[in-house]
């Protein structure tokens, strides 16, 4: 939590330090994610569909700084017992990136950095939950007007982690779609 309050606080501060206009983009979205761990899929199905907000600041040209924020739980049933089982998964990104214009109204961006995952999984009457440092890699493309943008995002994100000597791998492939402001 005190990583979170800190790159919070950091965006904050560079926010603030970007006097002129359309240095600052604050998004919201949907991402539909692609779970990387077979076993993960086989409980929960898939897919999934999670809510994201997210914020980039530009720091020099087309140099930016950004960081997000996404969650899903997700209802299962185990494979051989058909117990019920809730999964929750909270991740925390940021990173650099590049957004290069295509076009008047259409930009393209990159970008890379570092997520911390937290899970949580409920199933037999256990519960077990951590966090774990991993990558997020993506490219997009944002479709801008004069204050507001729609965006459309494919990317990884990703962690292995190792719950009661069994590996799991939390996060996998995700496509986003955003809208948002630009200040």
């Amino acid at each position: 939590m005190k990583r979170i309050a800190i790159l919070i606080a950091l965006g904050l501060f560079l926010a603030a330090a970007a006097p002129a206009a359309d240095r600052l983009m604050l998004g919201v979205g949907v991402s539909y994610l692609q779970p990387a761990d077979s076993g993960y899929r086989e409980i929960y199905g898939d897919r999934v569909f999670a809510p994201e907000a997210w914020a980039g600041v530009r720091v020099y040209r087309g140099l930016h700084a950004f960081a997000g924020y996404g969650w899903f739980v997700k209802n299962g049933t185990t494979p051989d017992l058909g117990l019920e089982a809730k999964s929750t998964q909270r991740y925390f990104w940021a990173g650099l990136g590049y957004v290069g214009r295509v076009a008047e109204m259409v930009r393209f961006k990159f970008e890379a950095g570092a997520a911390s995952i937290g899970y949580r999984e409920e199933a037999m009457g256990l519960t077990v939950s951590g966090s774990r440092l991993g990558i997020r890699a993506g490219a997009g493309l944002l479709f801008l007007s004069r204050t507001l943008f729609t965006g459309l995002d494919m990317g990884y994100l990703g962690a292995s982690a190792t719950v009661q000597d069994v590996p799991i791998k939390l996060g996998g492939f995700k496509a986003s779609v955003c809208v948002g402001v630009r200040l």
